[in-house]
């Protein structure tokens, strides 16, 4: 499946028409305004792309195709959507610049549980979880797990994108340590069941903001809040807020702030 976004065309393994996501991305109808922004911030900064959950690998795609001078580290544990992940880094051309690293991040390492829902919907899985309690389990298999901050990393890193169902309180934990030696802008899902009070404790102690992301909108509460017309957020380092809005603008978003320090 041949993909047309932002002057730049790539292409996704679609899978017998079984993966959602690339169908969904070739309409444009894709979590707005995530694709949009999360490429507008990564042109203007610098440094590489992380994609942490990366599942069959569409924001990795997207990000080597639209920068094409700068490394990419993907993270994805289970093996079904990692062979899916091959294919479309060979399509692109990409197999070579992107580190695919075969492990699930969290704040431990070792092993854990991947909690797999029903394949009942006969689509490519993209729910699959460590948190137990995220969703009804159908089957559960082992993983292993790292923290970011174990992994060898010496490029700056600009941008990461964390979508792991519910497990990215555990996540920005363990990567406490690479996140203030590069201060990234960090895209990360927050559904129902994720531990908001635990992501916001973390993110005060950092001097991190919370956006959640509408698609004409960036709202800052003060607190990380569940919105349904809202799942994916941004976590920005207060010192970067001139150029998120930059990518905000770029992306015709009002950039809202509820709550202001004084």
């Amino acid at each position: 499946m041949e993909i047309s976004f932002a002057g730049c065309t790539f292409q996704l393994e679609n899978v017998n028409d079984m993966d959602l996501v690339a169908r969904q991305i070739a309409s444009g109808s894709y979590e707005p305004p995530l694709p949009m922004l999360m490429m507008a911030t990564l042109i203007r900064s610098e440094g590489i792309f992380i994609d942490v959950g990366a599942n069959t690998g569409v924001y990795t795609v997207m990000a080597g195709t639209i920068v094409r001078d700068r490394p990419i580290i993907a993270f994805e544990p289970f093996h079904p959507v990692l062979e899916i992940l091959r294919r479309n880094l060979a399509l692109n051309g990409l197999t070579d610049r992107v580190r695919l690293m075969e492990v699930a991040l969290s704040d431990k390492a070792g092993t854990a549980k991947l909690h797999l829902p029903d394949p009942g919907h006969g689509l490519v899985e993209t729910s699959a979880s460590l948190e137990p309690d995220f969703q009804p389990a159908k089957s559960i298999c082992e993983v292993p797990v790292k923290q970011l901050d174990e992994v060898s990393i010496s490029d700056q890193i600009a941008v990461i994108k964390v979508d792991i169902e519910g497990h990215e309180h555990a996540f920005l934990r363990g990567a406490r340590n690479t996140i203030l030696r590069d201060r990234p802008v960090i895209f990360a899902e927050v559904v129902s069941p994720a531990k908001r009070s635990a992501i916001g404790a973390f993110l005060h102690g950092i001097d991190y903001m919370d956006f959640r992301l509408r698609p004409d909108m960036a709202i800052h509460d003060g607190e990380v809040l569940f919105d349904n017309a809202a799942w994916n957020h941004a976590l920005i380092p207060r010192e970067r807020l001139a150029k998120f809005k930059e990518a905000c603008d770029a992306c015709n978003m009002v950039m809202l702030r509820r709550f202001q320090l004084s």
